[in-house]
Parts: C-alpha cells; sequence; structure tokens
C-alpha cells in the first residue's frame, strides 16, 4: 500500500504535469470548440483509420451510445465521416476527414516540438526514468480496468 502522502503527492504532480505538458491539445480544443475525448477519437482514428464505431467505443472503454454522442459533433464539424461497411449493413465505420487529418497532424507537429523541447531541458538520463514511470503508470493503470475493479 502506497503511503497516503506518497499518494497525495503523486496526484498532484499528475495533475500539474497534465496541465503544463501539452498546452498545444487545449489550445487546439479550446479553438475547436472541441472536447478531449473528441480529440481522442480524432487521434485513434489517425493511428487506424475506418473503424468500427463499436470498435471505437470499446477502445475508449465508453459505451456505444457515448460514443455516438463524441462523433455526431465531430461529423457536424466535418471532422470525421461515418460510411457503413461494405461487407456488413449494420456496421459504421468512422473515418478521419480531410479537416480531421489536417487538424490531428498540426496537433502532432506542435505537440511535438514542444514536448522535444520539454524533453531537451530534462536531459536523457531524466527523460530516461520519465520513459520508465510512465510505461509503468499505463500497464498499471490498464490491469486496474481490464480487472473490472473500477468503473469510472
Amino acid at each position: 500500500m502506497v503511503e497516503q502522502a506518497l499518494a497525495d503527492r503523486a496526484v498532484r504532480a499528475y495533475a500539474r504535469a497534465l496541465n503544463v505538458a501539452d498546452p498545444i491539445r487545449l489550445q487546439f480544443w479550446d479553438s475547436r470548440g472541441l472536447t478531449m475525448p473528441q480529440l481522442r477519437v480524432m487521434f485513434l482514428l489517425l493511428d487506424r483509420d475506418g473503424q468500427a464505431a463499436g470498435e471505437l467505443a470499446t477502445t475508449m472503454r465508453v459505451k456505444p451510445a457515448t460514443m455516438t454522442g463524441l462523433t455526431d459533433r465531430l461529423v457536424r464539424h466535418r471532422l470525421i465521416e461515418r460510411r457503413p461497411d461494405p461487407n456488413d449493413g449494420r456496421v459504421v465505420r468512422v473515418f478521419l476527414a480531410e479537416e480531421g487529418r489536417t487538424v490531428v497532424r498540426a496537433i502532432e507537429v506542435a505537440s511535438r516540438a514542444y514536448l522535444d523541447r520539454i524533453f531537451e531541458q530534462m536531459g536523457e538520463a531524466s527523460v530516461t526514468r520519465l520513459v520508465a514511470a510512465l510505461r509503468e503508470f499505463a500497464h498499471a493503470a490498464e490491469d486496474l480496468q481490464d480487472s473490472g475493479e473500477f468503473h469510472p
């Protein structure tokens, strides 16, 4: 069991890191009127375009109805497109529209430049420790989510 004071410091450090580490995404979020989950959908599609809406919901660990709400606004803004699966009319596939691809790539380029500057200031040894800690953090979070013990 992690000591409560240490857990409190970890929560504060996590929140601070989230707030300062990637203002680029927050700027795009604000300027486009997008939510972080909507941006996440777009980034997932950049990695694997044409996913079924149900697959996206599973990946994001949300209900299909929630995914519908997330994608509705993105469709209205012409950032993604929904298309029926040619092999199964019951399945709807989701694709990044050209405008969505442009937005996501611009975020990637700007975020990467910003993070590269942070990493340069940190130095190689600190970045190596950060990578190891973040991998361990993500693994623990995935294990907890997969266990079904935690329901947000």
